[in-house]
């Protein structure tokens, strides 16, 4: 449900910044009640434009996507899009999976997607360890990622990412280096922003080495904490969430 909370003092990303200027050259998208969807679907498609413009890849290739919908399809969406309530309920559904496993939820007669993803490699670009007698003693850098994609028709407008960079030695996990926190977000009247990512080795057995971080989701007023975190071992990923 949505809450307003106190502000903390997260870091904010280059791209969000570029988003905010965009969305402030189109006074009045987020809410816009008297505003026509031929309206809205100008002004969403000048948001991206501006942001393409400015060299962001992601927002281009959304406006192509966005464009390649049918009149109807762009109604549906902007009208989607500019709904606080879905917001609301979508943010939310993107907490509702405990872990990577979690099947996508499906929103609004299926038109909005939430998705959870997860990968994994090596630095070597070999395939993980198996545990045998002949590794006990590889040493190796591997980084494990997990993600949460929110999709509008289709349309990727929304992905907080989080990945933990870290060294093994056979099964052990002897080094975790600095992790990341990325996002894109592409939803009028909303933004991301996050806390310094942390990481840690966790204690045997499990051995993990994770990395974690604080989202905060800013919409139309109200802001929601979530905590997303993500561990990998000797074998790659293992786990990721992202929750209260």
């Amino acid at each position: 449900m949505m809450r307003s909370i106190a502000r903390r003092g997260f870091v904010t990303s280059a791209g969000l910044a570029l988003a905010g200027l965009a969305f402030a050259l189109s006074p009045g998208t987020a809410q816009a009640d008297d505003a026509t969807t031929d309206a809205q679907i100008a002004q969403y498609t000048a948001y991206l434009a501006v942001a393409s413009a400015r060299g962001d890849g992601q927002a281009r290739e959304i406006l192509g996507q966005f464009q390649d919908l049918s009149g109807d399809e762009k109604a549906r969406f902007v009208t989607l899009i500019n709904d606080p309530e879905l917001a609301n309920k979508f943010f939310e559904a993107a907490t509702s999976a405990p872990t990577a496993t979690g099947a996508p939820v499906v929103l609004a007669g299926g038109d909005v997607v939430v998705e959870y993803e997860n990968s994994s490699g090596a630095s070597d670009g070999l395939p993980p360890n198996d545990g045998s007698e002949a590794q006990a003693s590889r040493v190796r850098d591997m980084w494990a990622s997990y993600s949460v994609t929110d999709k509008f028709l289709g349309i990727k407008v929304a992905q907080v990412k989080v990945t933990t960079n870290y060294q093994v030695k056979g099964k052990d996990t002897t080094k975790v280096y600095p992790g990341s926190a990325l996002h894109y977000l592409y939803v009028p009247g909303c933004s991301f922003t996050h806390s310094p990512v942390e990481e840690w080795i966790s204690s045997p057995p499990a051995d993990n080495a994770q990395s974690e971080t604080v989202w905060t989701a800013e919409c139309w007023g109200s802001e929601w904490d979530r905590r997303e975190r993500v561990w990998g071992d000797y074998r790659g990923f293992v786990g990721g969430y992202l929750k209260k």
